[in-house]
């Protein structure tokens, strides 16, 4: 028994509010009750996509019903519509836009969303500025200079704005952040013509997301310091930071290949922050400061990741996180950073490639980490050597404990060895792997290396003192789509690994695993 028709129309219109336009019209072959139910929902959502290229028998259809519901009268709560304007019926879309936008403000729409793109860089329809209930806006591939927008006049509702391959100039933008006080979300994807952005009177923004074109001689600058900013995400701009500024709501800061002052950046107080990610950043001005170090506290962070960011060689930091649950490094070189006491499980990811490797900067910086589970890569290094305080035993104590230590064997076995020995002068690793499984040579040199000197003990160049401690080493694998790692002989790595159809497909990957003696 169908007893969904027989309830009121008011809750059938309801049920549909939570349905696509597409599935709304479906519903019409239901019963007698449903035929047209979907003609007087509250809500309309219109896709061009969903007419999988009929661009006429989506115009005709948007047309007549908005038309139907103005001759009926019908409330209408929200309106949707994305719709491309770059076609041989361009100038019937925008007739149709500049006949719909006013009908809307007619019927009393509380809330309208438009999305329009164009791969040409048309001229941007001025009659998308006069929709009063417009809320969200997304504008893909249009021309919004003086003269192609003579009159800015958004509406003063609008709350989310995305703007992408968009030629704009900052006076225009300007305007249309000065009319829309009340945004909370704003995407700026690959524009062109932005000089400079001052967002700091948007009291309402919470997600601000920019990513410039890097195909411009002169990149954007940006200030933007609106205390209600929950998220902010930032590539191939310069941006300031005002010494000591609060961003006390702020909770995800990722910055790329951005150019500021990280001296500055550190000195702003996020008490809500939770992630910060900073990759390819420059200090820009930065006076090195390694002999001053920098206490940044951050009472919320939980994530923390550092890639490429050539800023950091000449400052040292100091990180008071209690809260961090993960800190990862990638570079070309050893930064001088290193966080206070933590009384949590936490883990730390190393990866360091490319670079002359000191033993003193990397021992200062695994002692830093000792709390966390540490993982470690050394990716074609030269290794520095350099004379590392010793105990009587004649190496540092207590050596740090690292879980994971992944290293390239790029060299001899004499070579190899020396690297392993000046490794273990610092730290005990708990497994060894490769840096990279895909190279069938490397990969079968380095595990016969291992071998070679870890099980069958076959190098001058490993001090007694590691022999000593090192209690226990094997050889474990385990094929890609398991879990558990299995102790194995070399015989069966060499039958796992092999040429097929002449390309290297190892079935399954491979580590020693060690076990060294406790020192007190």
């Amino acid at each position: 028994m169908d007893r969904i028709s027989d309830l009121p129309r008011d809750i059938l219109q309801r049920i549909l509010y939570f349905v696509s336009q597409k599935d709304a019209v479906r519903t019409s072959v239901l019963s007698k009750s449903w035929r047209y139910t979907w003609c007087t929902r509250p809500n309309l959502d219109f896709s061009e996509a969903t007419f999988k290229g009929k661009k006429q028998e989506f115009l005709s259809f948007v047309d007549n019903t908005l038309q139907q519901y103005r001759y009926q009268r019908l409330c209408l709560d929200e309106f949707h519509l994305r719709i491309s304007l770059d076609d041989y019926l361009k100038h019937e879309s925008v007739s149709l836009l500049e006949k719909w936008i006013p009908i809307l403000t007619t019927m009393g729409v509380k809330e309208s969303r438009l999305s329009i793109c164009s791969e040409d860089y048309n001229d941007m329809p001025s009659v998308v500025f006069r929709a009063d209930s417009l809320q969200q806006l997304h504008v893909e591939g249009f021309d919004m200079e003086r003269d192609a927008v003579p009159t800015i006049i958004l509406s003063k509702h609008l709350k989310k704005l995305h703007l992408q391959r968009v030629h704009i100039e900052g006076k225009i933008f300007r305007k249309i952040l000065s009319s829309c006080p009340l945004i909370e979300t704003m995407h700026v994807e690959e524009c062109w013509g932005l000089r400079s952005i001052k967002a700091n009177n948007l009291r309402r923004l919470k997600d601000f997301s920019f990513e410039g074109n890097d195909e411009e001689d002169e990149r954007c600058s940006i200030e933007i310091y609106p205390a209600s900013l929950e998220t902010i995400k930032i590539r191939f701009v310069n941006i300031s930071f005002d010494k000591g500024a609060e961003f006390r709501n702020l909770i995800d800061l990722d910055l790329c290949d951005v150019e500021s002052s990280l001296v500055r950046l550190f000195s702003c107080e996020f008490p809500s922050l939770r992630r910060l990610t900073l990759s390819y950043c420059d200090g820009v001005n930065e006076e090195s400061s390694l002999d001053r170090p920098h206490l940044c506290r951050f009472p919320s962070l939980e994530f923390l990741k550092i890639v490429n960011s050539g800023g950091f060689e000449k400052i040292q930091i100091v990180i008071d996180a209690p809260n961090i649950l993960y800190f990862e490094y990638r570079g070309n070189f050893i930064p001088s950073i290193s966080f206070v006491t933590i009384c949590r499980e936490w883990k730390s990811k190393i990866d360091l490639y490319e670079c002359s490797l000191s033993l003193l900067k990397l021992d200062e910086l695994l002692k830093s980490l000792s709390q966390s589970e540490i993982s470690l890569m050394i990716d074609n290094t030269d290794i520095i050597r350099e004379n590392i305080p010793v105990q009587d035993n004649g190496y540092n104590k207590p050596g740090v404990v690292v879980e994971s230590l992944n290293l390239n064997c790029g060299c001899g076995l004499s070579s190899f060895s020396s690297i392993l020995n000046d490794v273990f002068c610092i730290c005990r690793p708990r497994n060894i792997g490769y840096c990279n499984n895909d190279y069938e040579g490397s990969l079968m040199q380095f595990v016969g290396f291992m071998w070679r000197i870890l099980i069958e003990r076959e190098s001058d160049h490993l001090s007694q003192s590691v022999f000593r401690d090192l209690e226990e080493a094997s050889m474990e694998i385990k094929e890609w789509n398991e879990e558990e790692w299995h102790r194995a002989p070399l015989s069966e790595f060499l039958i796992n690994h092999g040429r097929r159809e002449g390309h290297f497909t190892p079935k399954c990957q491979s580590r020693f695993t060690l076990k060294w003696r406790e020192t007190a």
